[in-house]
Order: C-alpha cells, then structure tokens, then sequence
C-alpha cells in the first residue's frame, strides 16, 4: 500500500469540511499521514486508514513537515509503533480530538489533562 484509497480521502474530505484539519483558512490540497509510511512503503493497513490521515493545505503540510517536535507534541505525527486514534490532535488551533477509524471525530484532551 502507497496512500490512502480514493474512499478514504473522501471520509477525511468529509470530516475536514473541505478547510484544512490545522489551520481551517486554507482549502484541502494534500493528505497527510500522521504515522509516517516509512522507506517503501508499509503493509500495514492501518497506515491508510482515517485515523491516521490529516487533510490539510499545503503551506501547513510544510510546517508540519518542517517543525517535527511541534507536530508530534500537537498530534500531527506520531511515532510508529503508536497507535494513531490513541494520540489526541490540536485541530483548527484549539481544538482537541481524537479521529476514529471510520472517519469521525470525537471530543478529547491532551494528554496530562483532566477535566
């Protein structure tokens, strides 16, 4: 598997609203996996599921992509050996979630909060 399936970034189109999952200004342009494929690719199929995708606009894919240690504490990354829909993410600038694998999105806190 190389990318998400034409299905796939059709549910993160869905969840995203058609603006970008970071910012919310831009319109979606690219697809991001939070979990990163690796070098040729990977076979784990969660690796292209919704929970692990980010559709967002290209300048923020570059500021992801750029700032590595904010987007892993922010959600936007995540380390390989985690699962993604277990890692919170800062959405549209404060807004915590966690995207399940069916393309939703559910309420959450970072970690170390308490309600």
């Amino acid at each position: 598997m190389t990318g998400f399936s034409r299905n796939v970034r059709n549910l993160m189109l869905a969840r995203s609203k058609g603006g970008c999952e970071l910012c919310f200004f831009g319109r979606v342009q690219q697809f991001h996996h939070r979990r990163p494929r690796g070098m040729g690719s990977t076979r784990r199929p969660e690796t292209n599921w919704p929970s692990n995708g980010l559709a967002i606009c290209e300048p923020c894919h570059r500021m992801v992509e750029s700032n590595r240690q904010q987007a892993l504490e922010c959600g936007w990354l995540v380390p390989q050996r985690v699962d993604p829909m277990s890692v919170p993410i800062l959405r549209h600038g404060s807004e915590w979630v966690v995207f399940d694998h069916d393309g939703g999105v559910q309420a959450s806190l970072p970690y170390g909060w308490e309600a």
